[in-house]
């Protein structure tokens, strides 16, 4: 039996990402397997780490019986499923590649048996309209019943699975690459908007000021289209009316392709809401760049009663990753989020507010007031954030975190090391197990 602990000393680890979207729903993908992956290798081939990544496509890993299929995958130490564990042949596959020793896992960053009617996967996850057998939900816990752990960037998501599996936390760490070289905006200093020009038959990067915007204090959100009810149930669309009404200076700067929220919000504030269009992952920190303060609002109401007896009562949307938070950190900008469970660790290094319109109102004003101080106090935390929350500051976290993965299915498997006592999961003494 190998031991994790030596294998990680030795050689690294060795983790292939079996992702599932597609080019036109890559989010997921990105966030939870490719940006990992990415500085995984980096740091392998600057020699500061021994671990390496690769993804590779589940549709094609299901092929498992094909030798080279077996071959590549053979070469991992854990196999990271995402999500799409809802069919037969998935299983087949998982059981497969655990029974010959790797530890497999699943990764999930959405609370699928709890999506509100706004987000457009509900149709998919909850009212089944494919019409599969068993459900959508149900066929997920099936699934998650084939791995050895499951992976998540949210606790509460772990918890909602606990009786399922054990889980293990992986936060969404930002990629300091990409944020090292940012500046601040200046106080007053003009908009920019970030797009793209073909220039010799590729899309180059180009940020052009906006005409017309010196002067403008810009509150920034950027993100998918599964946040109309976090602006809706939060309070901030009311507190805006105010801020908008206070402050002629200010603007929204709504990013992405959500355009529910216009008739139910944005179209009141006219021209006071600016937009800027999706970008690359890599150039995203070059948007939330161009904020004067980042907003983080989420829907906190409870899921009362919880989609399975014992199930944590909180909100879905506390079920997201602290990411939003945590680009605004990296990137050196003032930040104002929902109190919730998904923003609680990262709290102390910004400004959580309760889900009322005169909470939000009062932080972002006083935030206006003092912007300068507020600016500059996030700068001096963007240090911290390069240390604390970034993928290149975590990759030994990251390894640390699948290799215990790898020594909990040994010990479920009844393996034993020497010299070594083990409790059971919840015993109340300290008696071995």
């Amino acid at each position: 039996m190998t031991i994790p602990g030596e294998l990680m000393k030795r050689n690294g680890l060795f983790i292939i990402w079996l992702y599932a979207d597609t080019p036109s729903e890559w989010n997921c993908s990105e966030w939870r397997a490719k940006i990992p992956s990415d500085a995984l290798n980096a740091a392998h081939e600057a020699g500061s780490s021994p671990h390496r990544g690769r993804l590779f496509h589940l549709p094609t890993a299901l092929n498992w019986q094909h030798p080279q299929v077996q071959y590549e995958l053979g070469q991992a130490d854990v196999i990271v499923f995402q999500r799409n564990v809802l069919v037969p042949e998935v299983w087949g596959a998982m059981d497969y590649f655990r029974a010959i020793g790797k530890t497999v896992t699943v990764d999930l960053d959405d609370h699928y048996p709890g999506l509100p009617p706004s987000n457009p996967a509900y149709d998919y996850w909850i009212r089944n309209l494919p019409g599969i057998s068993p459900g959508p939900v149900e066929a997920l816990t099936e699934g998650l019943r084939h791995a050895d752990a499951l992976t998540a960037p949210s606790k509460i998501i772990l918890k909602d699975w606990e009786h399922v599996l054990p889980g293990f936390w992986l936060p969404n760490w930002t990629r300091w690459k990409w944020y090292e070289g940012l500046a601040q905006k200046p106080i007053g200093g003009p908009d920019v908007i970030v797009g793209y020009r073909e220039q010799d038959g590729k899309a180059e990067l180009v940020a052009q000021p906006r005409e017309g915007s010196e002067g403008w204090i810009v509150l920034g959100w950027g993100g998918s289209i599964s946040h109309v009810d976090s602006w809706l149930f939060s309070g901030i669309a009311e507190a805006m009316d105010r801020v908008l009404e206070k402050y002629p200076q200010v603007r929204l700067k709504f990013c992405g392709h959500e355009d529910r929220l216009n008739s139910l919000m944005l179209d009141r504030w006219g021209d006071r809401v600016v937009r800027q269009l999706g970008v690359r992952p890599e150039h995203w920190p070059q948007v939330v760049s161009t904020f004067d303060v980042g907003l983080a609002p989420l829907d906190t109401r409870p899921l009362d009663p919880p989609w399975r007896e014992g199930a944590p009562v909180v909100g879905y949307d506390e079920r997201r990753s602290w990411l939003k938070a945590a680009e605004y950190l990296t990137a050196g900008i003032p930040w104002v989020a929902s109190r919730s469970e998904t923003y609680n660790d990262l709290g102390r290094w910004g400004r959580l507010v309760d889900n009322t319109p005169e909470a939000w109102f009062q932080a972002l004003d006083s935030m206006i007031a003092a912007l300068a101080h507020y600016k500059q106090e996030a700068w001096e935390k963007r240090r911290w954030a390069s240390k604390h929350i970034t993928l290149e500051a975590n990759i030994a976290n990251y390894a640390e975190i699948m290799g215990r993965m790898m020594t909990l299915k040994h010990i479920r498997r009844g393996h034993r090391l020497p010299n070594i006592t083990y409790v059971a999961a919840g015993a109340a003494t300290g008696v071995a197990a």
